[in-house]
């Protein structure tokens, strides 16, 4: 029997209904520019949309409708462990509901440990409602993935389902960048002086990592500065599109929460986007 994982954070940190999605997205396209071409992979920010919906939103709408499968990879989980996934076959957006391809989610279960996980998650939730409607019905697999080098071994098993399906395969990345205040417990004594300028730094080499596909340096950045909350979920996207003839991604966008909201604390967003 079919079961539905209902939307945890749909009118808080995203709108709660399909029309004011859609107003949303409208406002959106006003301030964006035109692209040609589809990407195969990209990584976003997942922060309420009020922070970093715009910059998700960008990545998002340059996925190919024509796709056969959207693999979502999200974190918040430590460098070692199992990957986590949803025990539901689809799951509800207010544009109208997702469906997991239980094919390729058995496929990946079988080769790497699994655990599923029932707890509400916004690294992959945020994204939805994007998903839905710029990309319509489209088939997903949604995987929160752990912040180390097993990361790569996720997107190594995507290539080989798609390749022996021979089907079309995308890959969304989602991870903020540094989490920095006493709200996260995170202020080096270097960064006193001027804590939003180390930020912006400390994100820089994380971001060029991740645009260079340098998956060593992702993941070495991310445990060493604390510059990614999910860099298991960057990793990942950055290697699929290495392994689809990808030699450098391209930085859409940077920003922080405290251009929005002048705070203490605050957080790193990035968006990047990897074309063939």
């Amino acid at each position: 029997m079919d079961k539905l994982r209902k939307a945890y954070f749909s009118g808080s940190w995203y709108p709660g209904n399909a029309v004011e999605v859609e107003n949303q997205l409208k406002k959106w396209e006003l301030s964006l520019t035109h692209f040609d071409g589809s990407i195969c992979s990209g990584i976003v920010p997942h922060a309420g949309w009020f922070f970093s919906g715009l910059m998700a939103y960008d990545v998002i709408r340059r996925f190919s409708t024509e796709l056969d499968i959207l693999y979502i990879l999200g974190g918040h989980l430590p460098e070692n462990g199992p990957f986590l996934c949803s025990e539901e076959s689809s799951y509800e957006t207010p544009c109208g509901n997702l469906s997991i391809h239980g094919e390729a989610l058995k496929y990946l279960k079988e080769k790497h440990p699994f655990q599923i996980e029932n707890n509400p998650d916004n690294t992959i939730e945020v994204q939805l409602p994007l998903i839905r409607s710029a990309l319509g019905e489209i088939p997903i697999v949604p995987i929160r993935v752990p912040a180390g080098p097993i990361s790569l071994e996720i997107a190594e098993s995507i290539v080989e389902y798609s390749t022996k399906k021979n089907i079309n395969t995308a890959v969304l990345g989602s991870t903020d960048l540094t989490h920095y205040g006493q709200n996260y417990s995170f202020s080096p004594d270097d960064s006193k002086n001027d804590p939003l300028e180390w930020v912006k730094d400390s994100d820089s080499k994380i971001l060029q990592a991740i645009i260079d596909i340098n998956t060593d340096k992702i993941l070495e950045y991310a445990k060493k500065n604390k510059s990614a909350c999910s860099a298991g979920a960057a990793a990942g996207a950055a290697l699929f599109a290495k392994s689809q003839g990808s030699v450098k991604g391209q930085l859409l966008a940077y920003d922080t929460s405290y251009s929005k909201h002048k705070s203490e604390s605050f957080v790193g967003y990035g968006s990047v986007v990897y074309e063939v």
